[in-house]
Formats: structure tokens, sequence, C-alpha cells
């Protein structure tokens, strides 16, 4: 019995030792295909490397054919002396250009002037702009109404014109710009937005406040006008004739391409008006426009020393 058990055994080894030969053949087979389809990869992806890289370098080379080549710009040259001259000319010229424009502008009203004013500037067809200050006198709401209904800008002087009360402080003038602010809203629905100091942004009341004052108003998104003409109506307590009220007014003309005039809407103030026909002509003949003045319009502002 043990001489036949040694034969089974020699065949299973011989068995076992072929599957092992075998499994290496394929594992073999199987290695030499994936390096072959590796290679096969590897060529097609370098052909089509080559082929876009050659389809671009043709692009470039017929674009470089086909465009000029760019030359250098040349660097700028400074004019010679005389050339200068005539461009600061041409400058000069250009500025001398701007239109010619005159605004018209009444502080202290409304008044028994105001219908009087209004009347003018209603035959002439001319803008104006009214500051105007509490009402004082019977009638006084309803004319600024017939401020706001003709066209004309109504804009905010002063509540009480007292300065030693208003340049008290800071606070004091706030105080009293809201009270103007408030009756022009609630006769007329305006809301002003531009408005004048009493005395003009700069002057010996508010010396000490000024730039805070501005600043202040400035925050709060309202603009201030001074003035570059004035026609002397208030510059001395007697009436002034209407004929040096004029020439005053005039003289602005050809000094002035942007004229704001200082001129008084107030009861005593009769020459003021009766100077105004000659004011409007003479401008007018000079070539200007009128305009009434808005928060775009450049304004004319004092200057003041720190």
């Amino acid at each position: 019995m043990m001489g036949q058990r040694v034969p089974q055994r020699n065949m299973r080894t011989g068995n076992r030792h072929k599957h092992e030969m075998e499994l290496r053949r394929k594992r073999f087979r199987f290695l030499l295909i994936c390096i072959a389809a590796v290679a096969v990869v590897a060529v097609t992806v370098g052909f089509s490397v080559s082929a876009v890289k050659n389809r671009n370098q043709n692009k470039a080379s017929m674009a470089a054919s086909a465009e000029p080549a760019a030359t250098p710009k040349p660097a700028p040259q400074i004019p010679p002396a005389s050339e200068q001259n005539d461009l600061l000319k041409i400058a000069a010229e250009a500025q001398g250009t701007e239109s010619k424009v005159c605004y018209l502008t009444f502080d202290d009203g409304p008044s028994a002037r105001t219908d009087e004013i209004l009347e003018i500037l209603d035959k002439y067809g001319v803008k104006a702009t009214f500051f105007v200050v509490g009402a004082n006198e019977e009638g006084d709401l309803e004319r600024m109404q017939k401020i706001v209904a003709a066209g004309h800008t109504l804009a905010i002087h002063s509540y009480s014109h007292d300065y030693k009360k208003i340049y008290a402080s800071v606070e004091a003038y706030l105080e009293d710009f809201n009270q103007m602010f408030c009756q022009i809203y609630e006769a007329t629905g305006v809301k002003p937005q531009i408005f004048r100091f009493p005395g003009g942004s700069v002057n010996s009341y508010n010396v000490g406040i000024h730039q805070q004052l501005i600043a202040e108003m400035t925050r709060r998104g309202f603009v201030y006008f001074d003035w570059n003409v004035a026609n002397g109506d208030a510059v001395f307590s007697k009436i002034q004739p209407s004929s040096t009220l004029t020439a005053n007014a005039l003289k602005g003309v050809g000094t002035a391409r942007r004229a704001i005039i200082l001129m008084h809407d107030s009861s005593a103030k009769t020459t003021t008006v009766e100077a105004l026909p000659a004011i409007i002509e003479g401008y007018l003949e000079a070539g200007y426009s009128f305009a009434a003045l808005t928060p775009s319009t450049r304004s004319v502002t004092f200057s003041y020393l720190d």
C-alpha cells in the first residue's frame, strides 16, 4: 500500500508546477499588452501635440506676414517758445468764449417793492434770486408764493436779520436758519437749498466762527453765495439816486463774465426799483444773459485769511 501512494504525490506536484508556469505566461502576456497600449497612446499624443504646435506656428507666421511690423512711436516733442506762446493765446481765447451771465439777487425781501420788481423782471423775461428774511409785513407770505410762481429762486437770508443774535454762536445761526427754512417751506412748499449769509460769508460779526459756519452748512448740503458786483443801495443810510445805483451795477460789465449783483428788496429802496430797467438793458446790450441761481451754479464766495 505504501508503494502505491508515492506516484500520486508526484503527480500532484507536477500538476501544480504546470499550473504555476501557465499562470506566469498569462501574466507576462498581459504585461506585454499593457506596454504596447501605453506605447500606442504615447505615440498618438505626441503626434497630436506636434500637429497643434505646427498649426499655431503656421498661424503666427501667416499673421506676421499679413500685418506690417509695428513702428515705435516717436517721443513727444516740447514745442519751441514761440509755439508755446501761441498755445497760451489759444487757451486764453477759449476761456474768453465762456458765456456771460448776469445773476440779479435781492436781499431782505419780501416787501412792498417785491411786486414792482417782479413786474419789471417779467417785462424783460428775466429770472432772478430773492434771499428773503422773516415775514414782517402783511402780504409777505403771498409775495414769497408769487416769487416761486414766476419761476424765480426763493432762497434763505435770515429769519431775524439780527447780526449780533445770529452770529453769537454756530447754534444760534442754525436756529435762525431753521426758522426761515420752515417759514419758506410752509408758505410755498419749497425746500430752499441756497442761502446768503447776512453781511456775506465773512464779516466783522462772524469773524470768529465763519469757518465753522461754512463747514457746517456745507456739510448739511446747502450752497451759499456772496457777490462780486453791488449796486451800493445799502452802503449809505441815505437813499442813493437811481443813476448812481445803475452806474455801480454796470461796473460788472466787461470785468465779470459771471456777475452776481447784490441789491436790496425793502420798502425804502425805491431807487433800486427805478434803476433796475437800466441795469438789465445795460447787461443785455453787453451780450449777457440772465439766470436765477441754483445749487449747481458755480458760486462766488469771499476769501478769508486763517
